[in-house]
């Protein structure tokens, strides 16, 4: 999924330049505007609701187009959680979500799903091509022929069905995802979720960054604001991967914020002799990460530290050296950290995980909708995020 021209670039908040997934629109204007049309029939999206907080709602309603309807909703439930959103059906069709949480995360959301939905569709018709051509094969057809005409289509609607409902489940999934190769001794008719997790392990991209900046925007700027004043608010900037639609005098900013915790990944290396956490880990990301966390929470919040043994540290905790890992035995679960945000009244907190891989994905399980601007990034990248985040900590806790 190349991207063809320099208009799709965005520049990242530390300065480099990356190229968003799922914008390859075709060569030239008429096979764009056939991907764009294209996208368009996967899905209805209404309005958008502002409400109190920063929050947001919004229905989206997926045509039926030949039984599919339902299969994408369901895809886009899915997709919500990649997003950080939740999504709940509306109706028994399960034709119609209504898609909740922070704006600017539902409007990111909004604005990818159809592009989402029509990298997933494309994967799901390579799949029903492999299943067409097994089925042509002059060694399958005592088999095929006993289906009858009837049998066969429901077979193959079937097969693809499986196939795309796997293929979603990878897309949204980390990219390292390990998926069974096809076995040769089974017919391929029967290994439909094996063929889809290939595919959709060929195909994956991060849709996390599939939505463009102007769209989101344009959802926001023509939302219908609920229980709260309507009122312009100003856009800081379109490109880069925050949308800072949240300015220093618009009606939002105004609004009291919940409290902000910063979530920083402890370290290897540490002192010999038992100290608080705060200052117990002398790795450099934790200490660029402690940098940018303090920054943060500058005017008021709380930092805590991720460790995979002891789970989240307050900073003035005191503790004995360790040598431990995600990957030991003994390892904290997602149930214990969730018992330890609660325990910290904490549970309901904004929540900004300055955290790579294994930390971020543990955390984000308790807080779902917490803000990830390390997530996926290679480490020299993490570092200049962090930098970024930095100089402009007043900026980004206002926008977000």
């Amino acid at each position: 999924m190349g991207l063809r021209d320099e208009g799709q670039e965005i520049r990242r908040a530390d300065g480099t330049t990356a190229r968003r997934p799922l914008w390859d629109t075709g060569w030239g204007p008429e096979r764009a505007t056939r991907y764009t049309a294209r996208c368009a029939r996967y899905v209805d999206t209404d309005r958008l609701q502002l409400r109190a907080h920063h929050r947001a709602a919004v229905r989206l309603d997926f045509p039926y187009a030949a039984g599919r309807g339902p299969q994408r909703a369901e895809a886009a439930r899915a997709v919500a959680v990649r997003f950080g959103v939740q999504a709940r059906p509306l109706d028994r069709s399960g034709r119609a979500l209504r898609v909740t949480g922070p704006a600017e995360d539902v409007a990111r959301y909004a604005a990818a799903l159809p592009r989402v939905l029509d990298h997933a569709e494309q994967l799901g018709s390579w799949a029903a091509r492999m299943y067409g051509e097994c089925a042509r094969r002059p060694r399958h057809a005592d088999h095929f022929e006993a289906l009858g005409a009837s049998g066969r289509r429901t077979a193959a609607a079937y097969f693809r069905a499986v196939a795309f409902r796997r293929i979603v489940e990878v897309l949204v999934g980390p990219q390292d995802v390990v998926v069974p190769e096809a076995d040769p001794a089974l017919p391929l008719w029967e290994q439909a979720r094996t063929v889809g997790g290939v595919l959709g392990e060929y195909g994956w991209v991060e849709i996390r960054d599939a939505y463009d900046p102007a769209a989101a925007l344009q959802l926001l700027d023509s939302a219908e604001h609920v229980e709260a004043p309507a009122a312009r608010w100003p856009v800081t900037t379109v490109h880069g991967e925050q949308l800072a639609l949240f300015g220093a005098d618009s009606p939002a900013a105004t609004q009291p914020a919940p409290d902000l915790v910063v979530v920083i990944p402890c370290s290897g290396p540490k002192l010999s002799h038992a100290a608080q956490a705060g200052d117990l880990y002398r790795g450099t990301l934790h200490t660029h990460a402690r940098r940018t966390a303090d920054a943060l929470t500058v005017h008021g919040g709380t930092v805590l530290v991720l460790s995979a043994l002891h789970g989240f540290l307050p900073l003035d905790q005191v503790i004995e050296p360790y040598d431990h890992t995600w990957d030991d035995a003994g390892s904290v679960t997602v149930e214990e950290l969730h018992a330890q945000a609660a325990e910290l009244g904490l549970t309901g907190a904004d929540v900004v995980l300055l955290t790579p891989g294994k930390y971020t994905q543990r955390a984000a399980a308790v807080w779902p909708q917490a803000r990830t601007p390390l997530a996926h990034l290679g480490i020299g990248h993490q570092r200049g995020r962090l930098t970024a985040l930095r100089e402009n900590a007043d900026h980004y806790t206002t926008a977000a």
